[in-house]
């Protein structure tokens, strides 16, 4: 739960930013430490993109599997939809 608790923590930090991730999966999460199953950094910014309170992006991108169901959509999507591929990793991991 601890990598959880970090990867959020690290959203959090984005999204205050004002940027939204748009592709996160396990493949883009690295540990920091070899030592250390906990410290991550999230890479691959290739997607990313920055938002305002308030805007939709309507983009669709990101990998599949991974992105949120409003991210296919036509009617626009925020950085919750990092937040929903975050659970998609936590399921992944703890099948």
């Amino acid at each position: 739960m601890n990598v959880m608790f970090n990867l959020l923590g690290a959203l959090n930090y984005l999204h205050l930013k004002g940027i939204v991730h748009r592709d996160l999966k396990p493949e883009n999460l690295i540990l920091a430490e070899k030592d250390n199953d906990y410290n991550l950094k999230i890479a691959d910014f290739g997607l990313a993109s920055y938002i305002s309170i308030g805007e939709k992006l309507s983009l669709r991108c990101g990998s599949p599997g991974y992105v949120a169901p409003e991210l296919l959509e036509d009617k626009g999507y925020n950085a919750q939809a990092d937040i929903f591929s975050a659970g998609v990793i936590l399921y992944v991991m703890y099948l």
